[in-house]
């Protein structure tokens, strides 16, 4: 290849890069997925709506007493809902249990959790949701525009999550 080719091609892939840097740089925006609505019973018997939480950050998570991955991860929700209550964040944990309090509040007691728990007996939460396996969490900005979504368990106590957390709810 003679020298001409070989800057020509040089020249070609140094272009290539910064054209691929400037896009990654000025992405472009995702589109905006607004959260659907639901009202349901909690654990009290009071109806809470998601739309209740507007102006906050919100993690929605849909949950079993009988889904093992979901039972792990309950305390590092716990120990999220605790650190970030007083913050601009609301925790709403909900039950996919067909038998609703009678399952779901022993399991709540023993565990000694204190966020507050929706039951979803009828699936029409994580219908709206397109829920299809357990653990799954959502999460939901102040707008009401979903901007997360994990499928499976997670250590939502860990560093990692943890800061991530303290830098969302900074701003």
């Amino acid at each position: 290849m003679s020298l001409n080719k070989k800057t020509a091609l040089i020249y070609h892939l140094a272009s290539v890069c910064i054209v691929l840097l400037l896009s990654s740089t000025f992405a472009v925006a995702e589109p905006t997925i607004p959260a659907p609505n639901f009202t349901l019973k909690s654990l009290n018997g009071e109806e809470v709506s998601l739309s209740q939480q507007r102006g906050k950050y919100v993690l929605v998570n849909f949950w079993a007493t009988w889904c093992g991955p979901c039972k792990v991860e309950m305390p590092s929700l716990e120990t999220l809902h605790q650190r970030f209550k007083s913050k601009n964040f609301s925790l709403l944990a909900i039950s996919n249990d067909m038998f609703g309090a009678q399952i779901v509040e022993p399991f709540i007691k023993a565990n000694n959790l204190t966020f507050p728990v929706l039951l979803d007996q009828q699936l029409q939460a994580s219908n709206k949701f397109g829920v299809v396996s357990l653990p799954t969490t959502f999460m939901i900005n102040p707008e009401g525009n979903i901007i997360g979504e994990l499928r499976g368990a997670e250590d939502w106590a860990s560093p990692d999550n943890i800061l991530y957390f303290e830098n969302l709810l900074a701003n």
